[in-house]
């Protein structure tokens, strides 16, 4: 691919839009949105400009273009036009950033790089610009650090132990001397600025190929062939006096949904500092307390923001000497418990852009499973440490410190809770590996918190007074080793010994709100939501409760997929066929009669049909039984040494049962549940719920297949009793 004069290899944020079919697939994500902040709403962002995702193809598949240093020049040129200072001029200097940006957003797994374009000249020019020996020292070791570690690929460790200072402008130029010593045995940081910019943006393309990444896109279901961008953008500095720091802000709460702005902000500080979680940070009160009029700002532009994109938004900011800057913005990453609240809450709005029809779509199967497998934990237990709650959900496992050893364990089967100080793109494969995350470090908008949203891990933040050692979680006199049980709720933000795990299913009203709309037809075209709700008939509520016997409304409604007052409306029609007891519904001999009538006529439609359905049944009957019997017999539970053989057994056989599931839910519309019953089933029971094996008092997989079973046999004319006799 040579780059074209129609579609430009290097294009500036105010042109970058202009004759671009499919923005966030040439530009990146991040461009794409500058570019969006500046053409469209006229925010305050620092000029730039993007090589684009076609570049890095052709560098990754062939090396630098030749033409690209040109290209990049001009735009440089340009730069200086729009700011007043010069790339590489010693007397007015202009540092930038390089950035990466993929067309979908993964955060973290790519690298970026300040302050590109520093060198000792330049270093003492801004001492005397800025009157502070202390910013222009802090911002040079900066550029060492991140250049050594990213470009050079020295280890992070070795150049985080260099690197310590007492803050002072002499101890911070040695910590600096240290790092450019330690770079000297790989090459070097360059000393020409042009050379530095270049070697960046090659680091950026590179890490698109990095094992953080490919581990990654794997999870996401990412396409590797997508590429990354690369933003070079002119440093806005949030470390420069006490007028400065940065953030990432969330025009709502991206862990609960609630319809207030929040994020992290951390003081003279750059963007590097909040992000990777290695800092205590603050909220935006403190930007408030701080500089109440950029807070106000701020505030104003995450609503214009919001009602741009009508979604949730996350937004990255720097405020330099009072000033404010927006460094990126994008659709929020959110927790399933985010995603139908907010969903619900901007389509209940009628100022917000948002129609119950697109709200409905937005939901999806996952989501709806993500929900179903957020607990509680018991009342009356007592946490042995707590911190911030920055993604919801109940989690129990093994506690681990280490990511290689989680991701060993999660491969031998064992349910995992993963403790790190702070996590980065390396600790990747161990926390997908991991049923919750804890860190003692960083805020809502950490590499841990965005990830663990992302992928609904429950985790928690910024744990209290504790220190996470070698092999095991230190929080004041106690000691939590490695390989003890814990649990961790990130709702509540609290830790626990053991497992406190409480059998509760999630009240969200939201939830029937959606699902409600649903059945209005909100939505024209079929959605998760809707397959649950539409065409719904006495016969399948009916048939359902023929099979529990016994069941309440709120349960029969769990295992429809409607909400209950749809159950309820539905049953209020047919109480001749009912009878009410203390404890739920039952059918009365009227009803049951009139079920088996209705059993019949079905039967005499499909029967000849389903016939090589039940051979195919037989078999996976078959292998069901052995399987629970045993994990039965056995006693096997999450810790027991065959759990990861029986997690693996049951989904060997969902995938040749699904299948069959699915043949037989086409031929009888009414049996569409059952796909959705026996993947959440799973879902939980891989999630470390052994009840949902074979509890007969919830929707476990056993239970649903029992009811399936039943199902088949009176679709096909046979008898439980002879089944039975014939295969036991």
């Amino acid at each position: 691919m040579q780059p074209t004069t129609e579609v430009p290899a290097v294009h500036a944020f105010e042109d970058a839009l202009s004759g671009v079919d499919d923005p966030a697939q040439l530009l990146g994500g991040k461009a794409a949105g500058l570019a969006t902040m500046v053409r469209e709403l006229g925010l305050p962002v620092p000029p730039g400009f993007v090589v684009t995702t076609r570049v890095c193809h052709e560098f990754l598949a062939s090396g630098w273009p030749g033409e690209l240093d040109g290209l990049i020049t001009k735009h440089l040129e340009c730069l200086a036009d729009s700011t007043g200072r010069r790339f590489g001029d010693a007397n007015r200097p202009l540092l930038v950033s390089v950035r990466s940006g993929a067309p979908v957003s993964m955060p973290g797994m790519m690298d970026t790089l300040l302050n590109v374009g520093m060198t000792p000249a330049i270093r003492e020019r801004l001492a005397e610009e800025s009157d502070s020996p202390v910013f222009a020292a802090d911002t040079w070791l900066r550029f060492n650090r991140m250049y050594a570690e990213i470009v050079l690929e020295l280890p992070r460790d070795e150049l985080q132990e260099a690197s310590v200072n007492d803050g002072t402008a002499h101890s911070i130029l040695a910590a600096a001397a240290r790092i450019r010593a330690l770079a000297g045995r790989a090459g070097g940081v360059p000393d020409e600025p042009f050379a530095q910019l270049t070697g960046a943006i090659r680091a950026v393309f590179r890490s698109w190929n990095s094992e953080r990444s490919i581990v990654f896109r794997k999870k996401e279901g990412i396409a590797a062939d997508l590429g990354t961008a690369a933003t070079v953008q002119a440093m806005a500095f949030g470390n420069l006096d006490d007028q400065s720091g940065t953030g990432v802000a969330f025009t709502r709460d991206p862990a609960t949904g609630a319809p207030i702005p929040c994020g992290d902000y951390l003081a003279r500080a750059q963007g590097e500092d909040v992000v990777a979680g290695s800092h205590q940070v603050m909220g935006l009160d403190a930007l408030a307390a701080q500089l109440p009029a950029v807070h106000h700002e701020l505030l104003d532009v995450l609503a214009r923001l919001e009602h741009h994109y009508r979604d949730m938004c996350d937004v990255e900011f720097t405020v330099s000497s009072g000033r404010l800057y927006l460094l990126q913005t994008r659709v929020g990453r959110r927790s399933p418990l985010a995603a139908v609240r907010i969903a619900a809450s901007m389509a209940e709005d009628q100022g917000f852009p948002l129609s119950r029809a697109e709200a409905v779509a937005r939901i999806s199967d996952e989501t709806l499973r993500e929900l179903a497998r957020l607990g509680r934990v018991s009342g009356t237990t007592t946490p042995f440490a707590s911190g911030l709650a920055v993604s919801p959900g109940v989690a129990c496992g093994a506690l681990c410190c280490d990511s290689d050893r989680a991701a060993q364990w999660a491969d031998e089967g064992r349910l995992v809770i993963l403790a790190r100080p702070e996590t980065s793109p390396a600790d990747v494969h161990g926390m997908v590996a991991s049923a919750g995350l804890v860190t003692t470090l960083g805020g809502m908008v950490s590499h841990a918190a965005v990830v663990a949203r992302g992928w609904a891990i429950p985790a928690i933040c910024s744990l209290a007074d504790a220190t996470v050692e070698r092999h095991g979680i230190r929080t004041g006199g106690e000691f939590v080793a490695e390989g003890e049980t814990v649990t961790i709720d990130g709702t509540t933000g609290h830790l626990y010994r053991g497992d406190c795990r409480e059998d509760a299913t999630l009240d969200l009203p939201e939830v029937g709100k959606l699902r409600a709309w649903a059945m209005e037809g909100a939505s024209e075209t079929p959605t998760p939501l809707q397959e649950t709700t539409a065409q719904v008939t006495p016969f399948e509520l009916l048939r359902a409760l023929h099979l529990k016997g016994l069941c309440s409304i709120e349960r029969l409604a769990a295992v429809a997929g409607l909400p209950p007052e749809v159950v309820a409306g539905v049953l209020a029609q047919h109480e001749a066929f009912l009878k009410q007891t203390p404890r739920g519904f039952a059918l009365t001999a009227e009803g049951r009669d009139w079920v088996q009538h209705q059993l019949a006529q079905e039967c005499s439609n499909v029967r000849a049909s389903l016939e090589v359905t039940w051979g195919q049944f037989l078999p996976l009957n078959q292998q069901l039984k052995a399987i629970v019997s045993e994990a039965q017999m056995s006693g096997m539970n999450r810790e027991h040494e065959l759990w990861g053989w029986l997690v693996d057994s049951m989904q060997t056989l969902h995938s040749s049962f699904r299948p069959v599931v699915e043949g037989v839910a086409e031929a009888v519309p009414r049996l569409r549940g059952y796909p959705r019953r026996f993947d959440s089933a799973l879902a939980a029971l891989a999630s470390g719920d052994q009840s949902m094996l074979a509890s007969p008092l919830k929707d476990s997989y056993h239970t649903v297949w029992f009811e399936f079973h039943e199902e088949l046999i009176a679709l096909t004319g046979r008898n439980r009793e002879e089944e039975e006799r014939q295969h036991g």
